[in-house]
């Protein structure tokens, strides 16, 4: 199976209707008898592409929506409202009436076409659909035909592109856990022999065990080529909106290297310093990447492993990126949704049995737990 990111966007809307007369007519087995619907400047009443599919005696119709793949345009509710109203008017009447459009996927128009086709059938009138890109690429690698035609005739300008993605999504939910404590405060026993001030003094710890804190959440940033060109010499920059972030890290760590002699040392540390990506250059948010293979040939990917502390209320950051290279910059946006996981505990607190009690407390803390 080709991948989806190398089945590229029609260059024009000319191609784009082309397109959909020759796999909707593979879809519906009608190859011979769908057309296109007029020409260029007459009322089209909403339909660019009919046909009747094998076995039926209705019209399908499709409304064709190229959108520019670099602004990442979508269709609107009224767009939809308007072709919809005009759909109504092609005649023979329709029975089934398809948005096919080269807009990305994006779930509230969806949902506005869902209800718009349930008022239209409660209406008596015809089933109205979507299909975006990523929709269109699943149908044209199931319809080889039209695959095989599109993949080798249409001819298409060198473009440069990459995406930035965090393991692939441009929507990604990281799950920090924390520990819930509810502190709750109650008397004493009255005892005339024990005191609340007096506190056992632990003994050292020679060697205390280490700690891994479960608020810290590890993701790749990934960087794939999905233009038609060889990009090279490139950097990204990071930068974390602060708002919500209490702390990241590059996990650069220099070891220790005992028994080293000074130069061995400063040999062996130079050299993890040059062989080094991923650099934080701020006390919090922001960080370069500079790969050390400097090539990104077509399709080709690479992945940089980073680390960030959300603050424990934080529901949303954002991932800020710039991407430059020698012939080629891009600019966007990860939204990283923050779901954390508590693990419910309870604390009893003594007072003084004359204390006025005080109100249970909820403390929210890092989980971290030693290791052995």
């Amino acid at each position: 199976m080709v991948a989806s990111v190398q089945i590229r966007k029609p260059e024009n809307w000319q191609d784009f209707e082309k397109l959909c007369k020759k796999l909707w007519g593979e879809i519906w087995k009608c190859s011979d008898t769908i057309q296109r619907n007029g020409r260029n400047g007459q009322n089209q009443h909403g339909v660019d592409v009919y046909g009747i599919p094998q076995g039926l005696n209705v019209y399908y119709g499709i409304q064709c929506k190229g959108k520019d793949e670099y602004t990442h345009s979508q269709l609107t509710e009224k767009e939809i409202d308007r072709e919809i109203a005009k759909a109504k008017t092609f005649e023979p009447p329709l029975k089934r009436f398809v948005f096919a459009t080269t807009a990305n996927k994006d779930a509230a128009i969806e949902t506005y076409i869902r209800k718009k086709n349930i008022e239209s059938l409660e209406e008596g009138s015809f089933e109205i659909c979507i299909s975006c890109w990523e929709d269109i690429v699943d149908l044209l690698e199931e319809q080889r035909n039209t695959y095989n035609w599109y993949i080798n005739n249409c001819q298409y300008k060198d473009s440069s592109d990459v995406s930035v993605t965090i393991e692939g999504e441009m929507e990604y939910t990281i799950r920090p856990q924390y520990y819930r404590t509810t502190k709750i405060y109650k008397h004493s026993p009255a005892n005339p022999y024990i005191t609340l001030n007096s506190r056992m003094i632990p003994p050292p710890i020679i060697n205390p065990p280490s700690k891994e804190d479960y608020s810290w959440i590890y993701v790749y940033i990934r960087v794939q080529n999905i233009g038609n060109t060889v990009i090279s010499d490139y950097k990204l920059y990071l930068n974390f909106v602060d708002t919500n972030i209490e702390d990241t890290s590059d996990l650069f760590h220099l070891p220790m290297n005992w028994g080293m002699n000074d130069a061995a040392r400063t040999t062996l540390w130079n050299r993890i310093i040059q062989n080094r990506e991923v650099i934080k250059y701020s006390d919090c948010c922001d960080f370069v990447i500079i790969p050390t293979e400097k090539i990104l040939v077509q399709t080709d990917s690479r992945s940089f492993k980073i680390g960030l502390k959300p603050k424990s209320n934080a529901e949303k950051i954002e991932l800020q990126w710039d991407f430059k290279s020698r012939d080629y910059n891009k600019e966007g946006t990860i939204v990283i949704k923050v779901e954390p996981i508590y693990e419910e505990r309870e604390q009893i607190i003594l007072q003084e049995p004359y204390e006025i009690l005080k109100a249970p407390e909820i403390v929210i803390e890092p989980k971290i737990i030693e290791k052995e």
